[in-house]
């Protein structure tokens, strides 16, 4: 009986498309599709919870009130204007050629490179932005049964239907296809809500029910597509179908699919008993020794920030939505039987991501180069993205925090309100001063007078994707070691339309901007070695280093969405350095070592850029107390000692080449040309775009063909005019050491590379049994030695240090804080 049923239902859709549509060629791709969908709707009539079934009513009903998205769905064409320009044949008379242009080269069968390419998913998608128009302006009363549920508009459900059923599952259909078109077949369904459940019992003619049948079958592609082509895909209603695949966690999984209202569309009690359980679950924190043991693999991260799309720092994106719409679902399934309140689990894995994204924003501004979106131009203040989220916790789930928690969450959301996030009173490292974020390789310092980020890279995390047609088309540089100091927090996305990105901040790379070319790589670009490491205490002082040598993340095993990147952009790929930072107070230095250009027949200087920031206010030279203006153009950076000059911008910071390990420095006071839509395409819809940008760029040269290279550079990020004699001094810059000590010598800070065989230099002896990162600090004459493993071993128990002949064993932590500083403290 049922498969007379779809035959006879088949041989109807055959009749209302267009006869140019060759079922032949797509039967099997329909058939999978209906296949899917009659069994889940079996399996959800098997149910005879009457308790859930009851809830299930309840839910429909409230689908029906509150459309689910809607806001992404296009409303923009009037619902008269949509019905009149319905053919009686069931299609959109403005969309007829496309639609033939599609149908002669076959696009229904084909690929598509990027989602904002799939043509022919974004063309059906926008037809059922239409239906759905048609049928919201029913569901509000302001259009009748007859004009909404005419024939023409029930059969443009089943024509556009079948198109987007019958399209090729061997390649994969992204957005439009998971996401779209789903949300635009429920609210359809939702919003017919009456007539859909008359067609349920038979009641209805076949062509309603065949619209009610299509309307399922286009909103389990919530459930079903992208094909995973695993295991998985003969059984979508499982909770692994919502694990250890890109394009099913985090906010992939629970934010952009309407998951919930397709469960309640089929009446599925299995449906909303696997949700329910993958909300609760995926409210947690993975990490890189944990990640294929936790629920997700991507999402809040255990050093407080997050990952998304594989392991790139995209904390303001996936990991939110993600945890967002869970709170949001598990909220509207209070009171059924699936209520449970947060697990002790769920609180704390919020409240550790709510602290650690606070250091990612500053004064109102979002850091560049955490996002596909850091080239979009903003020239206003905003709330921290995620506080929609805060706002969801402190409404609905504040019953899952300790009376402390809850204390700290609402003086939290009074600062992200005022867009200026302090904390005071909390530990530091909390809130503020120095942290290290051992899952992403980003040492971060905050403090009210500036702050302060170095986003290092190595083999363990990816970099940040690039999506030319709709987002960033240069982001290659910034988990190259990107070093950004800002005071307003704006200094930076208020000139990166004029950047030349091969100069970005703290990077050393090869000069060659018009040599790029723009890819679409989801993972982007990190280091070939298993090396970086930060030691902090959380005050003010940290030291950090990895290796940097460039690699194409898409080119890691297991990656499944690559994108176009593979062999192009040969500028980036060939240099090699060793660099490391220490923080001691108001001051920051930087070291290179083993810079080496490895693919010299290459054209371009290799540079390391100290800053390119905006130029705000007045430069000039100090030397000697003395100051000297640098007007407009390119200078050389005098090198001579001692006497080395401080370049200082006004009001902002101050910069030092440390000559002993630099040669050729430059200073650019520059007004550029910025081309906003060049770095990315949205922003041709915004206005008062500024045309040109004041630029302040400093670099090192290493030449054409540097083999073991060094560089030194310090920035004084406090007020006033830096010291006349550095308080500190670099003991050692090469690649098995690089350390500096305070110059009162109560600090010493030592980044140990693979190979070395300890610090002996200027009284000092330290030896590190591992590679790694040590701060050695003396506090009321104690000694505090706070240690990194820089390599995250799974094995290692312990770093042994030898310290001026003293033995110090210093416990490494396990499991998900692997990799995480420890600091301990001379009995």
């Amino acid at each position: 009986m049922y498969w007379l049923t779809m035959i006879k239902r088949l041989v109807l859709f055959c009749c209302l498309c267009l006869p140019a549509l060759a079922v032949s060629a797509q039967e099997q791709e329909v058939k999978f599709a209906f296949d899917n969908y009659h069994r889940y709707y079996r399996e959800a009539r098997l149910c005879t919870d009457s308790v859930k079934l009851e809830a299930m009513k309840k839910l429909r009903v409230y689908f029906h009130e509150h459309p689910y998205r809607l806001s992404k769905v296009n409303m923009s064409v009037p619902p008269a204007r949509c019905l009149e320009l319905l053919t009686p044949e069931g299609t959109f008379s403005d969309m007829d050629a496309l639609e033939a242009e599609f149908e002669r080269s076959n696009a229904y069968r084909k690929g598509f490179h990027t989602t904002a390419d799939d043509r022919v998913g974004i063309f059906i998608g926008n037809a059922l932005d239409r239906l759905c128009c048609i049928a919201d302006a029913y569901r509000r009363g302001t259009l009748t049964a007859d004009e909404s549920l005419s024939d023409k508009v029930l059969k443009a459900v089943v024509h556009y239907g079948m198109l987007e059923a019958g399209r090729s599952n061997a390649v994969s259909r992204f957005h439009a296809s998971c996401f779209a078109i789903p949300t635009a077949a429920v609210n359809i369904y939702f919003a017919w809500l009456d007539k859909m459940e008359l067609a349920e019992r038979g009641g209805a003619t076949p062509l309603l029910e065949a619209a009610c049948d299509m309307l399922k079958v286009l909103g389990l592609q919530a459930y079903t597509q992208p094909l995973r082509h695993d295991e998985t895909d003969k059984n979508v209603v499982s909770i692994e179908r919502f694990r250890n695949h890109v394009w099913w966690v985090g906010g992939n999984a629970l934010a952009y699919r309407s998951l919930l209202p397709v469960a309640a569309m089929y009446s599925s009690v299995p449906m909303v008993d696997v949700l329910a359980e993958v909300c609760r679950r995926g409210i947690s924190v993975t990490s890189q020794l944990t990640l294929h043991d936790s629920f997700w693999t991507e999402g809040f991260t255990a050093d407080g920030a997050g990952w998304g799309h594989g392991k790139q720092c995209l904390i303001w994106g996936y990991p939110i939505d993600g945890t967002f719409n869970a709170l949001n679902m598990l909220g509207m399934l209070k009171g059924t039987p699936w209520a449970e309140r947060l697990s002790r689990e769920n609180a704390q894995a919020i409240l550790n991501f709510l602290r650690g994204g606070n250091w990612y924003y500053y004064k109102g501004f979002t850091l560049p180069c955490l996002d596909r979106g850091s080239y979009v131009y903003t020239a206003a203040e905003k709330e921290i993205p995620y506080a929609k989220m805060l706002n969801k916790v402190l409404t609905d789930w504040m019953d899952a925090f300790t009376e402390t928690e809850q204390a700290e969450l609402r003086q939290l959301w009074k600062e992200v309100k005022e867009k200026r996030i302090r904390m005071a009173g909390y530990a530091p490292g909390m809130y503020s001063g120095t942290r290290w974020f051992f899952n992403n390789d980003d040492l971060i310092k905050k403090t009210p007078d500036c702050h302060i980020m170095v986003n290092m890279a190595s083999v363990r995390c990816d970099g940040l994707e690039s999506a030319p047609n709709f987002a960033d088309a240069y982001n290659f540089y910034p988990t190259d070691g990107m070093t950004l100091f800002q005071r307003s927090g704006n200094e930076y996305r208020s000139i990166m339309g004029g950047w030349d990105v091969t100069a970005s901040p703290g990077v050393t790379a090869r000069e060659g901007m018009e040599r790029l070319e723009p890819v679409v790589n989801w993972r982007g670009y990190c280091s070939k070695h298993n090396y970086a490491a930060a030691a902090t205490d959380g005050s003010g002082d940290a030291v950090a280093g990895y290796i940097f040598e460039k690699m194409n993340a898409s080119e890691k095993e297991g990656v499944n969405d690559r994108g176009s990147s593979a062999g192009c952009n040969e500028v980036l790929y060939g240099v090699k350095a060793y660099k490391s930072y220490f923080i001691q107070g108001d001051y920051m230095v930087a070291l290179g070592a083993g810079v080496t250009n490895r693919q010299s027949g290459q054209p371009g200087h290799i540079r390391t850029t100290i800053d390119q920031t905006a130029l705000l206010n007045d430069v000039c030279l100090l030397e000697k107390g003395k100051k000297t203006a640098l007007s407009a153009g390119v200078h050389t950076w005098k090198i001579s000692g001692k006497n080395t000059p401080w370049l200082v911008q006004e009001g902002q910071f101050a910069y030092r080449v440390l000559p002993e390990y630099s040669r050729k420095a430059f200073v650019a006071c520059e007004t550029r040309p910025a081309n906003w839509v060049l770095h990315n395409k949205t922003n041709a819809g915004k206005k008062n775009l500024p045309d040109s940008v004041k630029i302040l760029r400093l670099w090192i040269d290493h030449g054409q063909a540097p083999v073991d290279d060094t560089y030194g550079y310090t920035v004084y990020t406090g007020k006033g005019t830096p010291s006349a004699r550095l308080p500190f001094r670099v003991l050692r810059n090469d690649s098995l050491v690089q350390a500096v000590q305070s110059a009162d010598k109560k600090l010493l800070q030592a980044v140990f590379y693979p190979g070395n065989h300890g610090l002996q230099a200027g009284g000092v002896s330290l030896t590190a049994s591992e590679p790694c990162t040590v701060m050695i600090k003396t506090v009321a004459g104690k000694s505090v030695f706070t240690v990194t493993d820089a390599c995250m071993n799974a094995a290692l128990k312990k770093i042994t240090l030898t310290y001026n002949g003293e033995t110090i064993e210093v416990p490494m932590p396990q499991g998900e804080f692997c990799g995480r500083t420890v600091s301990y403290e001379l009995p």
